[in-house]
């Protein structure tokens, strides 16, 4: 396996959080997972809504936290999640995400810390912190696997490609 570095990014609006979003939804393949970790109102659905952008679904996301999966339709299908409001492992597996993921559907995870053992291994994970700004997000993306480190490769050419001359956003490998 091909081990790259974590990506270290740091957007400056919505919109920009969003276009790293569509870059990640650009490059998922089937049976993807992205698993997105941070506090409250740290910018995870903004990301998602990117996401889904990318899959060029014709609906825009809405945090799922009392449906807890929604499904949209694009050249994939992708089930947005949110596990806020499970209690472990077993209410995670209730939800059936790896079988999806079997079938080659792709998956958007928000807080994935409440049931990480029933989700993909090789999943892209996503750290995402409040910067300093109001609008500032401070983004970590890390690989653990092959499929994640390819996604991890193509969003950020894709990323970086889409914003050149973008002085706002800023994006550098970790160490």
């Amino acid at each position: 396996m091909n081990l790259i570095a974590p990506w270290d990014v740091l957007t400056r609006s919505e919109e920009e959080t969003i276009s790293l979003g569509r870059a990640i939804g650009d490059s998922l393949s089937p049976g993807d997972a992205v698993l997105i970790s941070g506090a409250l109102a740290a910018g995870k659905t903004r990301l998602v809504q990117g996401i889904a952008e990318g899959l060029r679904t014709a609906d825009r996301p809405r945090s799922p936290t009392f449906v807890l999966v929604n499904r949209h339709i694009g050249r994939l299908v992708l089930h947005h999640c949110d596990l806020y409001r499970l209690e472990g492992v077993m209410e995670v597996e209730d939800l059936g995400l790896m079988e999806r993921v079997e079938n080659g559907d792709v998956l958007a995870v928000e807080w994935p810390e409440r049931g990480r053992m029933a989700l993909p291994e090789d999943a892209l994970e996503v750290t995402m912190e409040q910067g300093s700004g109001e609008d500032d997000r401070s983004v970590t993306l890390m690989q653990n696997g092959p499929a994640s480190s390819r996604l991890l490769q193509a969003a950020r050419s894709s990323f970086n490609e889409g914003n050149k001359g973008h002085a706002g956003v800023a994006g550098k490998a970790g160490s």
